[in-house]
């Protein structure tokens, strides 16, 4: 029987989308998913959406360049040979036929080249919110190559960020603000749909991402957002990292009592750095917490993130400045 729709997720927040389509969908709506070893723990994810009944069956490629090589200079029937070679060794799904549709939220990568040298259409989504409702250089410079149009037309070579000739929709929160892509653009608003799910959808993507109900929120609370800031590369040790996280703290939530989520690619045990903080599983998007959970924080703070745009769980807001810890201090 066909499966209406393949999800390809490299990003938590990409598999909490596929997720709340599933759950918001007709009656008889099946799903597969295809998690991208980027993605944390994906392993523990693919059994909790199996669990949850989101997902039918779930992929976990080696989708990396060494196993799918880019095969950018060779001819469109070289193409579509290798593909099956290469996709056999990396473990990619070789029946994508059987799918009403498949959605990807960004082509840049060995999925998407997978996708466009067997000539398959597929769906674009939303990498993050509304990303695509101011202009995007990406997007824009490679429009600006002089063969572009050609290698559009014919399909020789690889585009991406929507612009290969078989991306049949681009997925957006509101059409209206965006200008790319116009008669290819439809809608979808994640956290409407979040709005709407039941009590029983909520308790499932708890379990799906959460693995476990929060402890209750006390008076006098600091949600701190941090981020990767040392797997990202921005300062030069872990040790830094550690430092630059103290000194947020020790700033902006001395005397609250601190509740500590991060970006899922953090390693940062947090436990041991900050004792008597309640940590939050940090592979769960933390746009769930102001739709799934009963939660509200005094203050909230971040520094140098977007996990505090839209968020409604905190009575007080803080954007830390650029200029308050500069980057320059913490080259250790």
């Amino acid at each position: 029987m066909a499966v209406d729709v393949l999800f390809i997720c490299h990003t938590q927040y990409q598999a909490m989308v596929s997720a709340v389509k599933a759950l918001t969908a007709p009656a008889g709506f099946s799903a597969d998913f295809w998690l991208s070893d980027a993605l944390p723990a994906r392993e523990e994810l693919a059994q909790r959406l199996q669990k949850e009944k989101i997902a039918g069956r779930v992929f976990l490629p080696r989708d990396n360049a060494e196993q799918y090589p880019s095969l950018e200079h060779a001819s469109l029937l070289l193409r579509r040979t290798m593909a099956f070679k290469h996709a056999a060794a990396a473990g990619f799904p070789l029946r994508l036929g059987e799918y009403r549709e498949i959605c990807i939220y960004n082509d840049w990568n060995s999925a998407g080249r997978y996708l466009q040298d067997r000539g398959v259409q597929y769906v674009l989504g939303e990498d993050t919110y509304s990303n695509l409702d101011h202009p995007n250089h990406w997007i824009d410079d490679q429009a600006a190559e002089a063969d572009f149009a050609r290698r559009q037309l014919t399909g020789s070579g690889y585009l991406f960020w929507g612009a290969y000739r078989g991306v049949s929709t681009v997925e957006v929160a509101n059409p209206e603000t965006v200008s790319y892509y116009p008669g290819k653009l439809r809608g979808f608003d994640v956290f409407a749909h979040l709005e709407s799910l039941d009590g029983k959808s909520r308790a499932a993507l708890r379990r799906v991402f959460a693995g476990e109900e929060l402890p209750p929120v006390e008076p006098g609370s600091c949600l701190f957002l941090s981020r990767g800031y040392y797997v990202d590369r921005e300062v030069f040790s872990q040790a830094a990292q550690d430092q630059l996280c103290r000194d947020i703290v020790a700033r902006y939530a001395q005397g609250y009592r601190l509740y500590i989520k991060t970006h899922p690619r953090d390693t940062t045990d947090y436990t041991a750095l900050f004792p008597g903080a309640v940590v939050i599983n940090r592979f769960m998007p933390s746009q769930l917490l102001d739709y799934c959970f009963d939660v509200q924080f005094d203050r909230a703070i971040g520094f140098r993130t977007s996990a505090l745009d839209g968020l409604r769980c905190a009575r007080e807001i803080i954007r830390i400045p650029d200029e308050e810890f500069s980057y320059e201090n913490y080259r250790f």
